[in-house]
């Protein structure tokens, strides 16, 4: 893996600038590494000595071993590069670099002294300009992006505060990441060396990307690896309007590049892109969750026509064509009151409590059409909407889980009504824009099988 294995599941690091005061971010890493269990061992190098967390610091870089895989660096760029040179020639294997101050602000000196280092002594860089890297699976907690907990989604975001963002959003929803690397500068390690690598993680379901700009030449690679990898990617790209270059260089010292040439190009090879980071979160949540289905024939359930209406209008917009449902279909509802509407969508009206959904959704699930169910619920005073949410979850499961279906349960606790719907093996998109968005992808990976 070109030394990714040293970078992303390192059997040893250590935590340059390390500090035993809170607020440090040489202290972070530090709490981050133990609270999250890391396994292997932890060196930390301060010039002051000190000690944090049962860990006694080293003063120079001579009292620590050789073949360290992994420095985490928590200094300003010129004494990282300093350092980075001494431990690089004790064996070092990887590196994250959080600092700024490279080419972002115009310092290209200190930016190819570090290019420099990488081809000199074959590092892997994560950075510079960063926030850390995540890898739950193997638990290395090497970021100060908080509360990361685990998941089934992997992400790569050239962007450290952005992360933080789609993270808690997750977090809101009570969902996670298997992984996270904050790229930076990728001054080395990039999108497509992390799908490279998390991809052969069975617990990887898909994959999300934060993209600002990407070299020259590197996004045919990008699209050859989104092909070969063959897990959903689903995207969302900084600076897609004209004149924001000047915006994004100063940021990550990257390019944008032209947005509509790279989105075709990337979506013919099976990529998917959003326009924010709910949609973001909840279609690679939902691709995550469910398999694609075998056609495009969507079966609406609602307990509302404004919320129907407007799901068909959202799915019209991306393409997403609604039917009426089969007379076949409609036969089979016969459990419904007569002024449930059965036509599509299904009005289950106010009425509809958890045994209407229950019941509906079951028929559908066991039925030939649709070939995706796409669940709403608002919930009336006189409706519990956890006991909806428990239902439509349960005939999920005591159909077989015969066919994808997509849950939109809107005025209600997201966290709560997350939970219940996860442990069900159901997503929980929390927009009907971003809802008709996983139903569309979904859609276009059945057809891609």
């Amino acid at each position: 893996m070109n030394g990714l294995e040293r970078l992303f599941s390192p059997k040893s690091i250590v935590v340059v600038g390390a500090s035993s005061k809170e607020g440090k971010v040489g202290y972070e890493l530090l709490k981050n590494l133990v609270e999250y269990g890391y396994p292997g061992e932890i060196y930390g190098l301060n010039p002051k000595g000190g000690e944090a967390f049962n860990i006694r610091f080293c003063r120079d870089v001579n009292e620590l071993p050789d073949d360290i895989d992994l420095a985490l660096f928590a200094t300003s760029g010129a004494v990282a590069l300093n350092v980075l040179e001494a431990l690089s020639e004790k064996g070092l294997g990887a590196a994250v670099i959080y600092a700024s101050g490279f080419a972002e602000i115009g310092n290209k000196e200190l930016q190819d002294r570090l290019t420099s280092l990488i081809k000199n002594y074959n590092l892997r860089i994560v950075g510079p300009n960063c926030a850390g890297i995540v890898n739950n699976m193997d638990k290395v907690y090497a970021s100060f992006v908080p509360n990361v907990e685990k998941g089934l989604i992997a992400m790569a975001s050239q962007s450290g505060a952005f992360s933080a963002v789609v993270t808690t959003y997750l977090g809101m929803k009570g969902m996670g990441l298997a992984a996270l690397a904050t790229l930076g500068n990728k001054v080395d390690v990039d999108e497509t060396d992390f799908l490279k690598y998390f991809s052969k993680y069975e617990d990887v379901k898909s994959f999300i990307l934060y993209i600002e700009g990407i070299k020259y030449g590197r996004g045919r690679i990008l699209a050859k690896t989104i092909r070969e990898v063959g897990k959903p990617v689903v995207i969302l790209k900084g600076g897609t309007t004209e004149g924001v270059e000047k915006a994004v260089y100063s940021h990550t010292a990257s390019l944008s590049g032209d947005y509509r040439i790279l989105k075709n190009v990337l979506e013919g090879v099976g990529a998917y892109f959003t326009d924010d980071y709910i949609e973001l979160g909840d279609v690679a949540e939902a691709t995550a969750y469910l398999n694609p289905p075998n056609g495009d024939k969507v079966g609406i359930v609602t307990n509302g026509g404004g919320p129907g209406v407007i799901a068909v209008d959202h799915l019209h917009k991306l393409g997403v064509k609604i039917e009426r449902t089969p007379d076949r279909v409609i036969e089979m509802l016969d459990h419904l009151k007569p002024y449930m509407v059965r036509t599509n969508p299904i009005d289950l009206t106010a009425d509809g409590d958890e045994d209407y959904y229950y019941h509906t959704v079951y028929t559908l699930m066991r039925s030939e059409w649709p070939d995706l169910i796409y669940v709403l619920h608002v919930p009336p005073s006189f409706i519990n909407p956890y006991k909806v949410a428990e239902a439509v979850g349960q005939a999920y499961v005591d159909s077989g889980r015969m066919k994808p279906l997509i849950p939109l349960f809107m005025g209600v606790d997201i966290k709560k009504v997350g939970d219940i719907l996860h442990s069900y093996g159901l997503p929980s998109p929390t927009t009907h824009r971003s809802a008709s968005m996983a139903i569309d992808y979904l859609i276009r990976l059945g057809r891609s099988i």
